[in-house]
């Protein structure tokens, strides 16, 4: 009694393994021994199997009798998920005056790593309004994502006079001008320096001052203007 017959594979061709990332564990074919003894299956993949592409996994069906054949296997490791970001939502940025975005960050999921985002859009915004930044993922093996994130630059503060107390104006019979206090903004903008007078000043009077500043905010400041007649007349 003889066998020289190496064991044949059930299946003529064995199915594409596709996995994301990595695989972990193989799931072992089926032979059959001619005698009809067991057939012992092993092969000759190192797991897990993390390499993107495809990777060839040789079968070996061998019987009890040492008789053996082989088989190929089609192991393709693909990436075909884009990174998440941490942050599914990205909270508003709302400031007065400056706004600077810092980027945020993703998940790269085949690589493991966390990836920071990138934009093409400025980071920086000095000018009152709302924009939005575009963030873009990009994953080890190239594949990409993106989140936007809103920035609002405001300006509700009104400008502070330089000069916490404005001092009073003495004139004889009348004033004719008047010198234009200043104010500081926050936000370093132009301030517009305006009052309430009516030229000349003949009687003794309350001046309010008005800063605005580019965005429309406003400060008021007052001074008196005491107009006084202490001059004798001369004989002509």
């Amino acid at each position: 009694i003889t066998d020289v017959t190496a064991p044949v594979a059930d299946t003529a061709t064995l199915a594409d393994v596709i996995a994301e990332c990595e695989l972990t564990s193989l799931t072992d074919p089926t032979a059959t021994d001619n005698c009809g003894g067991t057939v012992t299956v092993t092969n000759d993949a190192t797991l897990p199997i993390n390499t993107l592409g495809d990777t060839t996994v040789i079968w070996t069906y061998t019987d009890a009798n040492g008789n053996s054949s082989t088989q190929v296997q089609t192991v393709t490791i693909q990436d075909t998920g884009v990174p998440a970001p941490v942050v599914t939502n990205l909270p508003d940025l709302t400031a007065e005056c400056i706004v600077t975005a810092t980027a945020p960050t993703a998940t790269d999921g085949c690589a493991g790593l966390v990836i920071n985002g990138t934009t093409s859009d400025p980071t920086t915004y000095s000018a009152v309004g709302t924009y939005v930044i575009t963030w873009t993922y990009t994953g080890g093996n190239g594949n990409t994502s993106s989140q936007t994130q809103t920035v609002i630059v405001t300006d509700v503060t009104a400008p502070v006079a330089d000069a916490a107390n404005l001092a009073d104006i003495t004139a004889q019979c009348e004033v004719t001008t008047l010198t234009a206090p200043s104010a500081t903004d926050n936000c370093g903008g132009l301030v517009t320096v305006t009052n309430d007078a009516t030229l000349p000043i003949t009687a003794s009077a309350l001046v309010t001052w008005t800063y605005t500043d580019v965005n429309g905010n406003s400060s008021t400041q007052t001074q008196d203007v005491v107009i006084n007649d202490t001059t004798a007349p001369v004989a002509d």
